[in-house]
């Protein structure tokens, strides 16, 4: 009796070195390809199609996509800055939009606060021209955040949310529309509902 059939058979293909986003350090990987092969008597004999590639890491034997080698954690670190940086203002722009006009004083309040939270500076035609963006756009301050989520971790939320509630609480009282808005924006940013109230609470203890 013959006995033949298909099976995957993985080969090396490539190696080198990579950032292993599981290490967090530079890493020794392989580049293998699963290709089906007809077998006879359980024996590879004819290549057929290939079944895919992927990248294996030889210190932790994770597999991850071919497009992780692109990965370079410098420039995904300025981008998460560029991007916690320019949510940060959006965010205390929508939430005086959402009161009214914008004028002189608003603009100073998120110049100081902006330079507080960021230890950066912005001038106050740059304020002026995200304010211009955001009427444009014209996105609610959770229907933005929901958008850049993605790309905050943990402490960038911490200092969305809390530029937020500065702005908030910038009258000495944070009224109940307020507190809503804010749990609204923890919720956005997929923050848990105990992260949002140790967070706040520690915001109030040092307002």
């Amino acid at each position: 009796m013959i006995i033949f059939g298909t099976r995957g058979v993985t080969s090396r293909i490539d190696n080198g070195s990579f950032y292993c986003p599981e290490c967090r350090s530079t890493r020794e990987y392989a580049k293998k390809r699963v290709r089906r092969f007809f077998t006879l008597y359980f024996i590879p004999v004819i290549p057929l199609d290939t079944l895919g590639e992927y990248i294996e890491c030889k210190f932790c034997k994770n597999t991850f996509r071919e497009n992780v080698l692109d990965y370079r954690p410098e420039a995904a670190a300025t981008n998460f800055e560029a991007e916690f940086h320019k949510s940060i203002r959006r965010v205390m722009i929508l939430m005086m939009l959402a009161d009214g006009e914008i004028g002189d004083s608003e603009i100073q309040s998120i110049q100081q606060i902006y330079s507080e939270i960021s230890g950066s500076q912005i001038s106050q035609s740059d304020v002026r021209k995200e304010i211009a963006i955001a009427y444009q756009e014209n996105l609610p301050v959770t229907d933005y955040l929901k958008r850049v989520s993605p790309y905050l971790n943990d402490n960038g939320k911490e200092l969305v949310l809390r530029s937020a509630f500065i702005v908030a609480a910038a009258d000495g009282v944070l009224q109940k529309e307020e507190r809503k808005l804010l749990t609204e924006i923890a919720q956005a940013i997929q923050m848990s509902p105990s992260h949002f109230r140790g967070v706040l609470a520690e915001f109030a203890s040092n307002a």
